[in-house]
């Protein structure tokens, strides 16, 4: 079972692949299936495999620093892991992201929902993230 304690490792491990701490390959390896898809909805983007999904946190990683804050709401099961989080990001360059337009060097906020399957070997085989922004979400500063 992916308990909460392995998924607040695996946030950790999210968070510090901005920072210089595992690569994002190591992440992938370490989380995912190689057959996995990471589905992000506010795009209607599915990334499947591991090339395309390091190829997808890779764009993102080039534009902006992306920070996951502790989540609000974990529930798991053997199968399936939902969560809920805010996330912060830094625009590393001017950008439009879901819509929205940023300068280099703004914050944003989004609040994320995701669902996470689980194989049979505490791998994550397909995750599906939806995210929602709301002008009301405030970084913190």
């Amino acid at each position: 079972m992916f308990t909460e304690k392995r998924y607040r490792q695996y946030i950790s491990d999210f968070n510090s692949t901005f920072t210089g701490g595992i690569s994002l390959d190591d992440f992938f390896d370490k989380y995912y299936e190689k057959s996995a898809t990471f589905e992000y909805v506010p795009q209607a983007r599915k990334n499947i495999g591991r090339h395309q999904i390091l190829a997808f946190w890779e764009g993102v990683a080039e534009k902006m620093q992306e920070v996951i804050l502790s989540h609000t709401h974990f529930l798991a099961d053997e199968k399936t892991v939902a969560s809920e989080a805010p996330i912060d990001f830094l625009c590393k360059e001017d950008l439009e992201w879901n819509g929205i337009t940023y300068n280099a060097g703004s914050k944003f906020r989004l609040m994320m929902c995701a669902f996470y399957d689980v194989s049979p070997s505490n791998k994550f085989s397909y995750v599906r993230v939806y995210s929602i922004y709301n002008p009301g979400y405030k970084p913190d500063e």
